[in-house]
């Protein structure tokens, strides 16, 4: 039986909040309350490695549409039977905005056998933070830190001599 599923304002919105307290736990950036949304399949991004994904995908998100709630929600609506996954992260954010990265993994990419059990299901929601390499539990960070801020950069710099000294 193959069922149709719609992606509700309601579940995005608390997803937000809840990506938004995340932030605000974890990262030292005033988040603006002016939120725009740029959509990405997780599998357009290629790389061999975390570092090298991370370029990529900033690369690709510099060039992509920002889109208010409604837009996004009715985008991703027109697929959502075929969604298996959908992440919430910040993009970027500034004094003036915030851009949402709402990355989503299609049930089609699945291997074939999982596809099987999870055909019926709705697609699964979650808001996601990703920490910085040098940074511990208690140390609060840069929000836009993949996008090569120069503190970013500067504690890379010292963890990666920290690191060869160590060995």
């Amino acid at each position: 039986m193959n069922y149709l599923f719609k992606i509700k304002e309601e579940d995005i919105s608390n997803a937000v909040i809840n990506l938004i307290e995340i932030v605000n736990q974890n990262c030292w950036n005033n988040i603006s309350p002016n939120l725009v949304f740029i959509v990405s399949n997780i599998n357009e991004v290629k790389g061999d490695d975390f570092f090298i994904q991370r370029i990529n995908r900033n690369r690709i998100n510099k060039g992509k549409v920002v889109k208010n709630l409604i837009d996004m929600i009715n985008y991703l609506n027109e697929f959502s039977n075929n969604i298996y996954d959908i992440n919430l992260y910040i993009y970027k954010s500034t004094n003036h905005k915030t851009i949402i990265d709402v990355r989503y993994f299609l049930k089609s990419d699945l291997d074939s056998d999982y596809l099987k059990t999870v055909l019926d299901s709705p697609p699964m929601l979650h808001s996601k933070l990703v920490r910085p390499p040098y940074a511990n539990d208690s140390e609060k960070f840069d929000v836009n830190w993949e996008l090569g801020v120069i503190k970013h950069l500067w504690k890379m710099f010292w963890r990666k001599k920290s690191i060869k000294v160590k060995f």
